[in-house]
């Protein structure tokens, strides 16, 4: 028998669940979640119970309480901290429960503790205490600030002498897409000098400017309340948009520079490119990665996106389409 001759399969690709911080929050984030899947449920609910017991208050209160619209800010960081590391934690195991096992993992700023908590490196019950606890240290350090993100070239922050003496760039997730932090009382003037250069810009919910020297009066009293946190060897490589690369329990002063350091969402997604590409599972609330990570791939590249939760709802239909394509890519 003659035949033409096979090419040979391409590798499947990895699957990287990826999570956010800051910025992409909002009112009842996955809330028919909540309501419908009770592996989902559980973990708030666990999360809602340390909160409360340590905090004296209810993060499920606050995400779901009457009145709450997720056109209303979301910028009360002692419950918005807590709540985007419990909706990512709790979205993480859901997708474990249903037999999805990633193959490696990837945070950005707050997103790199759901990370590494999901990964085993940290306990859920400390990463949540410590997540929950911060917002109290930068309100006693701290001055008011705030974050910007820019739809344009990071470029700009140099052209432009109010952004280079005012701001800091926070973030670059791809060639037309960075962030901003500054100190609140410089925010009118930066946004009116980005709308003077036509760039759009959106201010995030957020009450510090995190990423830049603004929060440095944080560091000492960060250093002694989070900088001796454990951390064991993970269950799959946990890649972080702070170092760019694999993190490890040895990886020095890691938690410090999460919050500290610029975000290189962009430089990290490149060097994953570089290796062959992955599927990757946006855990955000908002898709936050997906959307910025899709400027980055290139035509040719083999990756996928996959989006687990949306603010327009019907997460419950979009849980069980991701379940079904990544149980279609590993079969």
């Amino acid at each position: 028998m003659t035949g033409y001759p096979q090419r040979a399969a391409s590798p499947p690709l990895p699957v990287l669940f990826c999570f956010a911080g800051q910025g992409s929050q909002y009112y009842g984030m996955a809330a028919d979640l909540m309501a419908e899947d009770d592996v989902f449920c559980h973990w708030m609910r666990s999360g809602d119970a340390i909160v409360a017991q340590r905090h004296g208050f209810s993060i499920l209160a606050e995400l779901y309480g009457e009145g709450r619209r997720p056109a209303t800010p979301f910028d009360r960081l002692e419950a918005s901290h807590p709540a985007l590391f419990l909706v990512q934690y709790a979205l993480a195991k859901t997708l474990l429960h249903h037999g999805l096992r990633p193959d490696m993992l990837l945070g950005a700023s707050l997103g790199e503790t759901v990370a590494q908590s999901v990964a085993g490196m940290t306990s859920f019950e400390a990463s949540l205490c410590a997540v929950a606890d911060q917002p109290a240290l930068f309100r006693r350090t701290c001055p008011a600030g705030g974050m910007v993100a820019v739809l344009g070239s990071p470029d700009l922050h140099a052209r432009r002498p109010l952004l280079a003496a005012r701001s800091e760039v926070a973030g670059v997730n791809a060639d037309g897409h960075f962030v901003l932090s500054a100190l609140a009382a410089d925010l009118p003037a930066i946004e009116a000098d980005l709308a003077a250069c036509e760039a759009a810009f959106q201010r995030l919910p957020v009450p510090f400017a995190f990423h830049s020297r603004f929060i440095d009066a944080a560091e000492d009293a960060w250093r002694g309340a989070f900088g001796q946190q454990r951390r064991e060897a993970a269950f799959w490589p946990v890649w972080s948009c702070c170092t760019g690369g694999v993190i490890g329990p040895a990886t020095p002063d890691l938690s410090w520079r999460i919050v500290r350091q610029r975000m290189n969402v962009q430089q990290t997604l490149l060097t994953l490119e570089k290796q062959g590409g992955a599927i990757y599972v946006d855990l955000s609330p908002s898709g936050t990665l997906a959307a910025v990570f899709r400027q980055s791939l290139g035509a040719t590249s083999p990756s996928r996106l996959l989006s687990v939760v949306s603010p327009f709802g019907d997460n419950v239909e979009r849980l069980r389409k991701t379940v079904a394509a990544l149980g279609h890519c590993h079969a």
